[in-house]
């Protein structure tokens, strides 16, 4: 699907990205399409300036609303400002640690999400202990002091815990779950302030999560599920793989290896790491989408040679792992998958727990990558399916 950028398919799917939390209050079709329209497509300053000077306007708004006590238009322009911001850095990759940018704009993504009297209200800020740090969550507590199903939420590849109030925490609330959401190593605060880089092996984030979930008010520990977002789709169910409180997995969507998302998978082993050696120093030359992938690999997952990049890639691999899943797994797969297309059916097929598989497709509107633009669609199959399989 196609929005707004005809030329530029990663820009057109960040759009469709930012203007889809609009079913959430993430953002408004209006200021979003105005503010693409301003982009030259390929051009990431083009990008980061424009998401910028919108989120900054809209940030504006919000103070003044806060500051003369309209609460419910403050969260409204708190909440999207934050999801402009998010997305004004995602671009930012060719050297994030040392642009002043990445770090100025998370925190103020960050900053005008905790603003929102909504999210004050509703949500508590919760710092969950991991290898002598905190890693950022929050808490939703939907079922009081009587024990209730409880959803955990974290997300994947460039994935930041605000995001995932859009893509899983509000929906939750709708629904009377409770809900954790929370970000691991390699994403948002715990790689921009902890410099902590991704890791294969995330039953050793999800089992801490769980350790600190159980003892949150209203958590029935026997009725605890856990969704990983986009990479999240190998990172949950390898979790599952040896955190048997997980009650019910969610793969949204389903990834059985992230090696085979490289480039060159038809190459021999010394073949496609000189690809890779050569991808990695003419990557400014390359299409919008592989040239980000790339750079924000070598950022959070601290690579520097073709080597690593195929080492580490390969890691991330349940082939030998998925049959130790053993509770319900919902595998969700995208018809036009640019990043992880036939990977679903494959995570699926390595199953051997109670399963199920959904394809959202293009006669509906739900076939990009997680199925942005169609998050309500996604929800209630989702949420069906977990009323279904975690019963009161």
């Amino acid at each position: 699907m196609k929005f707004i950028f005809d030329t530029d398919e990663s820009f057109s799917f960040e759009t469709l990205r930012a203007v889809g939390y609009s079913v959430y209050g993430g953002a408004d079709i209006g200021e979003v399409i105005t503010t693409a329209e301003r982009i030259t497509p390929g051009d990431t300053e083009s990008w980061y300036s424009e998401w910028r000077a919108l989120a900054d306007r809209i940030a504006t708004i919000a103070d003044k609303c806060a500051a003369d006590g309209h609460a419910a238009s403050a969260s409204s322009a708190y909440l999207r400002a934050s999801n402009y911001y998010r997305t004004a850095e995602f671009f930012l990759r060719d050297d994030p640690w040392n642009d002043p940018r990445v770090a100025n704009t998370s925190a103020r993504a960050i900053e005008t999400f905790r603003a929102a009297p909504e999210i004050q209200a509703q949500w508590t800020r919760v710092g969950i202990p991991y290898q002598g740090i905190e890693l950022e969550g929050y808490y939703l507590n939907s079922s009081g002091d009587e024990p209730g199903r409880t959803l955990l939420a974290h997300g994947g590849y460039d994935s930041t815990v605000e995001e995932l109030f859009f893509t899983a925490g509000e929906a939750a609330r709708r629904r009377g779950w409770n809900c954790l959401i929370f970000e691991g190593p390699g994403q948002g605060s715990a790689l921009r302030l902890n410099k902590l880089l991704f890791r294969h092996d995330w039953e050793t984030v999800v089992t801490p999560v769980v350790d600190f979930a159980v003892n949150l008010r209203g958590v029935d520990p026997e009725r605890i599920a856990l969704l990983g977002m986009s990479m999240g789709g190998y990172l949950a169910p390898r979790a599952a793989a040896f955190e048997h409180r997980i009650a019910a997995c969610i793969a949204y969507d389903g990834v059985l290896s992230f090696a085979a998302a490289l480039p060159g998978p038809q190459l021999d082993a010394t073949q496609r790491v000189a690809a890779l050696d050569n991808l990695m120093a003419q990557r400014a030359e390359a299409p919008t989408q592989l040239r980000w992938a790339v750079s924000n690999a070598l950022w959070t997952m601290g690579m520097a040679t073709g080597q690593e990049f195929l080492d580490e890639f390969s890691k991330y691999d349940l082939t030998h792992v998925a049959d130790q899943i053993a509770c319900p797994t919902l595998v969700c797969e995208a018809e036009s998958d640019q990043f992880f297309s036939g990977q679903p059916r494959m995570l699926y097929e390595a199953l051997d727990c109670p399963k199920t598989f959904v394809t959202f497709t293009a006669a509906e509107g739900a076939e990009e990558h997680c199925h942005v633009g169609a998050l309500t669609l996604f929800h209630q199959r989702m949420f069906d399916w977990l009323d279904d399989t975690l019963s009161s």
